[in-house]
This record gives C-alpha cells, sequence and structure tokens, in this order.
C-alpha cells in the first residue's frame, strides 16, 4: 500500500494562485491508495462549480475523502462556514472518521485527523493526519501528548500517524554546523526550536520513521530545501514493513506547494 502526506499550502501555490489543478496532477501521479492532506480549506471552490475542492480531488481521483475542521480562517474572503483543517483521501472505503482538538492552543487550534480504514484482505487500520504548531517546540511536544492520548488506543495494532510536524529530526543534521546554519535560517524567520524533541518522543513511544534510511528535505522556503518537517510515523506492528520511502521532488511539485509530498510504500 502507497501512503502519501502533502501540505498543500491552502490550496495556493507559491504564486499565491489557486493550485487546485496542479494537486490534482501531483496526486494522480504519485498513484498513492491513502493519502493525508495539511492546510486544506474546505469548502473551497474547485474547477467545477457544484463540488468543493477537496470533493473536486476525490471525484477526478475516485476516492472517498473525510476532512477534519481545526480552526477558522481570519481572512475576510472566507465565507464563514470554511473551515482549516486535516484531510485524507481513500482508494478503500472509509468506515469512520473522527477530528480531535489537541492541546494547548497557541495562535490557532491543531487538529488530529483520525480515520478508519478498511483494507481490500478484510483487515482494517488507523491513519492519523496532524499539522502541529509552526512555532514552538514546546507546544509541539505537548500537541503531540494530547494526540497520543487519543493514539494509544490503537497501541498494539497497525496505524500510522503522518503530518506535517513544524519540527526537524535529529539523525537528519548529523553535522553541528549545518544544523547550525538550519537553525540560524528559521529562528530568523521566527521559528524556535532549540533541542528538537518532538521526533524522539514519538520514537520512544514506539514509532517508526518510515522514510529514517533515505531522509530528504520536503520544506521548500524562498527556493531553498531547508528541512524535513513532513514525515510518515508507523506503529510497531508495522516496523520492518516498508518497502520504500521518499520525497517527490520535481518542478511540479516545487511550484504547487511550500512542502513536497512524502511518499511510502508499505506492507500491510
Amino acid at each position: 500500500m502507497k501512503l502519501l502526506i502533502y501540505n498543500i499550502r491552502n490550496w495556493q501555490d507559491s504564486q499565491g494562485e489557486s493550485n487546485v489543478r496542479r494537486v490534482l496532477e501531483v496526486l494522480r501521479e504519485a498513484d498513492a491508495d491513502v493519502i493525508g492532506l495539511n492546510e486544506v480549506l474546505h469548502p473551497h471552490p474547485s474547477p467545477d462549480p457544484n463540488l468543493p475542492a477537496l470533493d473536486y480531488l476525490a471525484r477526478k481521483l475516485g476516492m472517498e475523502a473525510a476532512f477534519g475542521p481545526a480552526f477558522q480562517p481570519t481572512n475576510a474572503f472566507h465565507l464563514p462556514e470554511v473551515m482549516s483543517g486535516n484531510a485524507v483521501l481513500c482508494r478503500y472505503p472509509i468506515l469512520a472518521s473522527a477530528a480531535h482538538h489537541l492541546t494547548p492552543v497557541v495562535n490557532r487550534q491543531r487538529g488530529l485527523l483520525e480515520t478508519r480504514i478498511f483494507l481490500p484482505d478484510d483487515t482494517a487500520f488507523t491513519l492519523y493526519v496532524t499539522h502541529l504548531e509552526p512555532k514552538r517546540e514546546d507546544v509541539r511536544v505537548q500537541q503531540v501528548r494530547s494526540a497520543l492520548s487519543w493514539t494509544v488506543r490503537d497501541r498494539g495494532k497497525p496505524h500510522v500517524i503522518v503530518g506535517d510536524l513544524n519540527t526537524y529530526h535529529p539523525a537528519d543534521f548529523p553535522d553541528k554546523d549545518a544544523l547550525a546554519a538550519f537553525r540560524a535560517k528559521a529562528e530568523a524567520r521566527g521559528f524556535t526550536f532549540f533541542q528538537a524533541q518532538v521526533i524522539p518522543l514519538l520514537l520512544k513511544s514506539g514509532y517508526v520513521d518510515a522514510c529514517a534510511s533515505h531522509p530528504q528535505p520536503t520544506w521548500n522556503r524562498d527556493d531553498e530545501l531547508w528541512a524535513r518537517m513532513d514525515f510518515i510515523l508507523l506503529s510497531e506492528p508495522l516496523a520492518g514493513s516498508v518497502k520504500a520511502c521518499g520525497v517527490i521532488d520535481t518542478p511540479a511539485t516545487r511550484e504547487t506547494s511550500d512542502h513536497l509530498p512524502v511518499l511510502a510504500d508499505v506492507e500491510m
């Protein structure tokens, strides 16, 4: 089964134009079975006037969709019913979904979308999609602990956490100079990392980094790839099940969003 996580930047490309068609083409080319999306506005206009963008993607890809609202955008151009959050597109039946709020709330509410997916072999697994606080590592740690209070119900069962975690994996910067350069650039823009704790906490909780053997940057800032911030994390029963994992880095993906999609092939 191919799993993908993608932050789609609120349906806007690097020029601030609608990227709905581009997102569709990226996803179609990736050919993933299960897709997690971050920074999804819903409902949002699409090329089909009768379908919101998320449902438009689902229709075009032949998938089912689920949406987990997190917060209401403050942009005056958004209608009152528009929410920002996480979403799932799935080639298999979605049995159930639920949106959970993460604490604490700093600036904006963050969420965790829980989706129960029925597989062709008559088994099921749970996909959790989240997007953590962008500025402060201490808040992200607390939000991860909040998320773990939900995922613990699947302890010992196959499940996956995917999302833009807005942090880095310490193992991705074994060179102190490279880490110092990254942190200096990030902190100049108001992102505070200090000591990265989120990924070590998730690994200590039993999760496996699907891309550990081939980590690649996913965050594209000022046309420069800065760091890996988008992750696919597998529960212990899925450890050793990764056949391949990598970033889709093409001119199309660099133009479509400020994050690159991450794709993993997992034996379920």
